[in-house]
């Protein structure tokens, strides 16, 4: 998709072309056309051209910089990976003067139209996400709507929403990092970038998607999408990670607090180790909840729930697994022992030494409930900060 500043640019290079020029996609769908020629006839002309190239396995034409067929030369001028397209101008027949030098002549202004083109779309493409880097990182102090407007405003029309998917990579896994362009390009043909979806590296280890939600890409439409990255990755990269997504949020202007979101909910996700691909911030509960507790206020409840000195034990790490796969599997000991791979006797053994040692019943519900808070919290505690078990 061209944007208003690329019509503009473009308008301004037909003013030095002699004849037929224009932009055209892989499928030869016109995107922007200015000569004297009929355009529908043109049009026609040109979906023939890229049907039967598409259809020709001995033509390769997405490799060539240049190329000439049925009368046209066309150039190719995608910029960074993103879609695409063809700038092309149709030669003149003998009849109308066209000749070998003016062939040449057409092919040599075709290329430095094409390079002023890249060059130009490829500053507005740095630009655009050096804006979004700021809006995303430091909000909207930095950042004008005027800016944005100017950068991304053709994709701004038809969105009631926006979201933020990020990409982080699993650092602790001991996985190579990767290459980060490579993963981009990777992230550009999931989320197609004509289509208004912006790919914005944070740092060598994170990568945010904006994402415009519209009547054809839904929230849920792009959760679907978000969820197949960290496979796609791990296939073609070769490298793990982390994907988490923002709730929608009604304006680009907003974009930091759904960054935040994002990034809270990767966090959530590794120091929990939830299983899931996609983590959604909207549908994390309780977790979410024991995230925002400050730390002071964990090791207390902590603390009161199974008294003083009974994390230290020594038995305390087998006693509270054995507790935790109960309470996972409804109270129910023949399945807890089986998952535990223990006889059913030493499973009723070690949950009778934990209700002694803590004073709890655990097979009571209401008791059962706090203690599974309380195993979550410390799960919080041992993965944020595990000096602080010092003070159980």
């Amino acid at each position: 998709m061209l944007s208003s500043a690329n019509k503009q640019q473009l308008t301004e290079i037909s003013a030095y072309i002699d004849g037929d020029f224009g932009i055209v996609d892989d499928t030869g769908h016109v995107l922007f056309y200015s000569g004297a020629g009929n355009e529908e006839s043109v049009c026609i002309e040109l979906t023939a051209i890229f049907t039967e190239l598409q259809n020709d396995d001995s033509v390769n034409f997405y490799d060539a910089s240049q190329f000439t067929r049925s009368g046209y030369i066309f150039e190719n001028v995608t910029v960074d990976g993103d879609e695409t397209i063809f700038m092309f101008i149709k030669l003149k027949t003998p009849q109308e003067g066209g000749c070998e030098t003016a062939k040449d002549n057409c092919k040599n202004v075709l290329a430095l139209a094409a390079h002023g083109f890249r060059y130009r779309e490829s500053q507005s493409s740095k630009d655009l996400i050096n804006i979004f880097k700021k809006l995303l990182i430091e909000g909207r102090r930095n950042v004008t709507e005027e800016q944005i407007e100017a950068v991304y405003g053709d994709y701004m029309a038809n969105a009631n929403g926006f979201a933020v998917v990020l990409v982080a990579l699993n650092i602790v896994s001991g996985t190579p990092a990767g290459d980060s362009e490579l993963i981009c390009r990777i992230l550009q043909e999931l989320f197609g970038t004509e289509r208004g979806f912006l790919i914005i590296p944070i740092d060598y280890a994170r990568t945010a998607i904006v994402c415009p939600l519209k009547e054809e890409i839904t929230y849920s439409y792009v959760v679907d999408y978000a969820n197949m990255i960290r496979d796609t990755l791990l296939l073609e990269a070769m490298v793990e990670t982390y994907v988490s997504i923002s709730s929608a949020i009604p304006s680009l202007m907003n974009l930091n607090d759904a960054y935040v979101e994002a990034d809270k909910a990767k966090n959530i996700g590794v120091i929990f180790e939830m299983p899931d691909k996609c983590l959604e911030y909207s549908k994390l509960g309780l977790e979410k909840l024991i995230y925002s507790i400050p730390m002071d206020a964990c090791v207390k409840y902590v603390k009161e729930t199974f008294g003083e000195g009974f994390i230290s034990d020594k038995s305390a790490k087998e006693l509270l697994n054995t507790v935790k796969v109960y309470l996972e599997n409804n109270l129910n000991v023949s399945e807890a022992s089986r998952v535990l791979y223990i006889h059913r006797n030493t499973l009723m053994y070690r949950l009778e030494k934990f209700n002694k040692m803590t004073g709890l019943e655990c097979s009571k519900f209401d008791v059962g409930m706090r203690i599974g808070i309380a195993l979550l919290i410390l799960q919080f505690i041992e993965n944020k900060e595990p000096a602080l078990l010092n003070k159980i």
